[in-house]
């Protein structure tokens, strides 16, 4: 990761990341810390990351949490949140959402064509499927 990459991502750290994870812990109802792992990202996708990547699952937590039952299967079920990116290039079959071990795992091409990550309705409904 280069200069640049660090600074960009270090101003949507500052910038972002603490009001959605301030959020992300008031709809959860718990504290539920976001990874973002910045190595991962391209440049040109960086400045994706509030609002194609966070908005997207905030808003899908949102809809899970709508009740006592969606925020205890949250709780119960997810300790920790975990976004990765990879290479626009045939990323629509390499995404992946995964909940193991705690840990809730975005895989997708955030910033890249539509198909390459997931929508608030998919993560919300894989959340839902899963839990």
């Amino acid at each position: 990761m280069g200069l640049q990459e660090k600074r960009a991502a270090k101003a949507i750290e500052e910038q972002y990341v603490g009001d959605y994870q301030t959020e992300i812990n008031e709809i959860v109802g718990k504290e539920l810390p976001i990874n973002i792992n910045w190595d991962t990202f391209e440049m040109d996708y960086i400045k994706f990351v509030p609002s194609v990547c966070l908005q997207r699952f905030t808003d899908a937590f949102k809809e899970v949490c709508t009740d006592d039952l969606g925020k205890e299967a949250i709780a119960e079920s997810i300790n920790k949140i975990e976004v990765y990116c990879i290479a626009n290039e045939g990323a629509e079959d390499k995404k992946e959402l995964k909940i193991e071990d705690g840990v809730f795992s975005l895989t997708a091409c955030w910033g890249g064509h539509h198909s390459g990550y997931f929508s608030d309705l998919v993560i919300r409904e894989f959340l839902e499927n899963n839990l």
